[in-house]
C-alpha cells in the first residue's frame, strides 16, 4: 500500500520511519515497502524513490528500522503506466506511458505509447533499481505486474492492442515482464529473491483471465520468479484489487489457489482474508503465505494480538477503503494514530479534571475511553437506548455488518477505561452545569437534511437513515432523492428487493464534487449499472405529490411515480448544547460531526486530537 508520507521526491521522510516501524515490531514476518519508482517517468506523487543512488542512504535507514524490528523486507517496483491516473497522483509534466491507446482511455491526458526502445530501457531501469533495493539491504524486491501499471498492461489482452512483439500472442505480451525478470536476476544472481505481484483475473471482460494468468505464472517461473503475490482487478475499471465492504470474505482467494496449482514456488494471497481462514488455507497447502494490507494500518499489532490471545483489544479492518482515497494525509477509520503510533501519547494527567462527554457516538466513545486512560474523570451521556450513534445506520446497510466490530470494540474500550455511561438521557444546558465539570466535550453528531420544497413533508417523504434501520418501510416505486453513498447504498438495497427505484440528484454521482472514495464508488456504480437503476443527475426536485416526484428534466418538467420517496442528502451539526455552553463551562470541545459533517475517520481524529489536548 501506497503511504503518500514521503516528500515530493520520493525520498525516506520521518513520517515514513514511524509508518513501518510498528508494523514490523508487530509481528509480520515480510513487510513488502511501497511501490518504488524505478526512473523518473515512473515517479508518481510522493512514491518511493529508487530510481537514482542518491536515494539508497534514505532506503537503507528505512529497511534498518525494518530489520531492528525483528522483520524481513522487499521493496515494490513498480512504473505506474496507467495507475498514475487511476490513483489520482500525476505528477505535473509527466506523461501516462501505456502499451496501448485504447478507446477507453478518457480526458485530456498525455497518453504516450511506450515504444521497443523505452522496453528495452526500462528493462535495465528495474535491474538497476533492484540492484540499489539489494544494496541498501532489502531481502527480496517484488515485481508489480498487476492492476493496469505499465508491466500488467502489457500482460493484459485489454490493455495490449500492440501489433509488434510485445503485443498480440501470449507469450508477445509477457516478453516485457519476462525479460524484466530475466535481466534482475543476471543482475543480482539466481540467489536474490523475485516476487513477481500478479493479476489472477482483471475482472473486466476482454481482459486476463483465470486460465491465461495460471500460464503466465508458470512462464514466469521458468524465468526466475521465487513467489507469486497473487491479486486481481484492473484499477482503472474495478474495484476488486482493493476488495471493499460490498464483495464477500476473501474475493481473490480462489484464484492464488489456482494460481498455486499451475507452480511449484510459494503463493502469497491478499484481499480481506480472516485470520481464521488464512490459518485454514495455509495448513491446508493451498497457499503459503497471506498479505495483510489495510488491516495493519487499522492495528499494526495485529499478528502480535492474535499470537498472544488479545483478540478482544484487535481494532479490526472496515473494508470501508477511506485510507485509499485521495484524502491526505493518509488516514484510517478505526486508528486516528496512523503513521503517528512511534510518537510517544501524552502522559497520564497531573491534575485530573472531571469531563462531562455527550453523544454516545464513535467521536464520543472514543474521546471518553481514551481521556479516562490519561486519568480524568469522565462520564458519557447519550440520548438514545445504544452506543454507536449514526454507526449504527452504517453498520445497517447491506455489506456493511462488519461496521459493528468497531462499535464493540469502543465498548469494550470505555468498559477497560472505567467510564460511567448513561443511556437513554438527552442531556441540557441545566443539567450540565449542576455536574460542574471542568470540561465538556460535545459529539452531540448531526441531523439529516431535507428539502425545502412543495410536499416535502409528506407522509411518502421519509429518510435512507431510518429505511435502513427498519424504522420505515420502502413500498411501491422509490425515488432516492440524493446521490452520495447512502443515497446510491439505499437504492442498491432497495432495488435487490425487486422494488423499482430511480436516483434524482443536483449534483453528480458520489456526492456534490464527485466521489472521494473512488475504490468504493467504482463497486457500488457497477452495481447500479447491473441492477438497471435510472439515474437523473445534475437534475433538480421540484415538487413532491402522493404518487409522483417532479423533476427538472432536460428543460422540462418530468413527473417520475412514486409510492414512497426516500431522502438520502447529508447533513448538518446538532451543536446547540455547545452553543449554549459556550462562556459557561471552562473547556467546552466540538468534536465529530457536531463540528462539522464528514467522515468517520474525522471523528475519531477529532476524538484522539482533544483527549491528548485536555
Amino acid at each position: 500500500l501506497g503511504t503518500v508520507l514521503l516528500d515530493s521526491e520520493g525520498c525516506v521522510t520521518d513520517y515514513l520511519l514511524d509508518y513501518y516501524r510498528p508494523r514490523a515490531a508487530g509481528g509480520v514476518g515480510l513487510v513488502i515497502a511501497q511501490c518504488a519508482s524505478p526512473n523518473a517517468e515512473a515517479k508518481a506523487l510522493y512514491s518511493l524513490g529508487i530510481y537514482d543512488d542518491k536515494f539508497v542512504p534514505g532506503l537503507k535507514q528505512l529497511f534498518q528500522v525494518i530489520h531492528q524490528e525483528g522483520a524481513k523486507v522487499a521493496v515494490q517496483l513498480m512504473h505506474p503506466g496507467l495507475l498514475i491516473v487511476a490513483g489520482g497522483f500525476l505528477a505535473p509534466g509527466v506523461p501516462v506511458k501505456v502499451p496501448s491507446i485504447t478507446s477507453w482511455m478518457t480526458g485530456d491526458l498525455p497518453y504516450t505509447e511506450v515504444s521497443e526502445d523505452d522496453i528495452d530501457g526500462y528493462v535495465e531501469d528495474y535491474s538497476e533499481a533492484a540492484r540499489r533495493a539489494k544494496e541498501a539491504g532489502a531481502d527480496a524486491v517484488e515485481l508489480h505486474a498487476c492492476h493496469g501499471c505499465l508491466i500488467g498492461g502489457f500482460m493484459s489482452p485489454l490493455m495490449n492492442l500492440r501489433t509488434d512483439r510485445y503485443g498480440g500472442s501470449e507469450e508477445n505480451r509477457i516478453r516485457f515482464p519476462r525479460r524484466t525478470l530475466e535481466r534482475i536476476k543476471e543482475k543480482l544472481g539466481q540467489d536474490f529473491p523475485v516476487i513477481v505481484r500478479i493479476s489472477a483475473s482483471d475482472d473486466v471482460p476482454g481482459g486476463v483471465t483465470i486460465d491465461e494468468a495460471m500460464r503466465q505464472a508458470a512462464t514466469l517461473e521458468e524465468a526466475g520468479a521465487d513467489a507469486f503475490h497473487v491479486s486481481a482487478g484492473l484499477e482503472y475499471l474495478t474495484g476488486l484489487n482493493i476488495p471493499c465492504y460490498t464483495y464477500p470474505e476473501a474475493p481473490i482467494l480462489p484464484l492464488a489457489e489456482k494460481i498455486k496449482s499451475a507452480v511449484k514456488v510459494p503463493v502469497i494471497a491478499v484481499g480481506k482474508i480472516s485470520p481464521e481462514l488464512a490459518e485454514q488455507r495455509i495448513a491446508e497447502g493451498r497457499v503459503d503465505f497471506v498479505a495483510l494490507g489495510r488491516p495493519l494500518l487499522a492495528d499494526p499489532e495485529l499478528p502480535n494480538k492474535l499470537r498472544e490471545g488479545r483478540r478482544d483489544e484487535v481494532r479490526w479492518c472496515l473494508h470501508c477503503n477511506n485510507c485509499v482515497t485521495l484524502k491526505l494525509p493518509l488516514s484510517c477509520t478505526v486508528n486516528p494514530w496512523l503513521y503517528r503510533e512511534s510518537i510517544p501519547l501524552p502522559p497520564p494527567v497531573e491534575k485530573p479534571k472531571k469531563v462531562v462527554v455527550v453523544g454516545g457516538g464513535l467521536a464520543g466513545m472514543q474521546a471518553a475511553a481514551l481521556l479516562a486512560q490519561r486519568g480524568h474523570n469522565v462520564s458519557l451521556y447519550e440520548k438514545s437506548n445504544v452506543l454507536g450513534g449514526q454507526w449504527n445506520i452504517a453498520a445497517a446497510v447491506p455489506g456493511k455488518e462488519g461496521f459493528a466490530d468497531f462499535t464493540d470494540y469502543l465498548k469494550r474500550s470505555l468498559d477497560k477505561a472505567g467510564v460511567p455511561v448513561t443511556l437513554g438521557t438527552e442531556i441540557t444546558k441545566e443539567q450540565v452545569l449542576a455536574m460542574k465539570p471542568d470540561v465538556v466535550v460535545v459529539a452531540t453528531g448531526a441531523v439529516p437534511l431535507g428539502l425545502d420544497i412543495p410536499g416535502a413533508t409528506s407522509k411518502n417523504v421519509v429518510q435512507s437513515n431510518d429505511v435502513f434501520m427498519g424504522k420505515v418501510e420502502a413500498k411501491g416505486k422509490v425515488v432516492v432523492v440524493g446521490a452520495r453513498f447512502n443515497a446510491i447504498e439505499v437504492a442498491i438495497m432497495l432495488a435487490e428487493q425487486g422494488k423499482q427505484v430511480s436516483i434524482v440528484s443536483r449534483g453528480k454521482l458520489g456526492g456534490k464534487k464527485g466521489p472521494q472514495n473512488t475504490f468504493v464508488f467504482k463497486t457500488l456504480a457497477r452495481q447500479l449499472l447491473e441492477l438497471g437503476i435510472p439515474l437523473y443527475l445534475n437534475t433538480p426536485v421540484l415538487e413532491i405529490t402522493e404518487g409522483s416526484v417532479a423533476i427538472g428534466w432536460e428543460g422540462e418538467i418530468l413527473f417520475l411515480p412514486a409510492d414512497t420517496v426516500i431522502l438520502a442528502m447529508g447533513a448538518q451539526s446538532e451543536n446547540k448544547l455547545a452553543q449554549e455552553l459556550k462562556g459557561l463551562v471552562p473547556e467546552v470541545y466540538k468534536i465529530g460531526d457536531c463540528e462539522k459533517p464528514r467522515d468517520a475517520s474525522s471523528a475519531t481524529f477529532d476524538a484522539a486530537r482533544v483527549a491528548e489536548k485536555i
